[in-house]
C-alpha cells in the first residue's frame, strides 16, 4: 500500500463522507483520485461512504480531508478516528 522508509511515522484517519446519492459515483472517483485514499464501505441509497486516508505527514491528512470536502456532491465529512503509527 505504501513505500515508506521504516524510520518514518505513518498517519491514518477514517472519515464518514455524506454525499448526494445522485452524485455518488463521481464523488467516489474523485475520492479515489486523492493519494493514499481508500473507500471501505458505502450505502449508495443514503450516499454515505467510509473512507481512510493515509500519509507520512500529519498536515497532509488535513489537506486531503479538505480536498474531500471540496468535491462536488459532498455534503459533509466527519472525522471518525485519527491514528499515528510511530516507527
Amino acid at each position: 500500500m505504501n513505500n515508506l522508509n521504516q524510520s518514518e511515522n505513518w498517519y491514518v484517519c477514517s472519515l464518514v463522507v455524506q454525499a448526494k446519492p445522485a452524485k455518488l459515483a463521481q464523488v467516489k472517483a474523485d475520492i479515489l483520485a486523492i493519494p493514499h485514499t481508500e473507500i471501505h464501505a458505502e450505502n449508495a441509497r443514503e450516499g454515505k461512504l467510509v473512507v481512510t486516508i493515509e500519509s507520512d505527514r500529519q498536515l497532509a491528512l488535513a489537506d486531503r480531508i479538505d480536498d474531500v470536502k471540496e468535491i462536488n456532491g459532498v455534503i459533509v465529512v466527519s472525522l471518525i478516528a485519527n491514528y499515528l503509527d510511530e516507527q
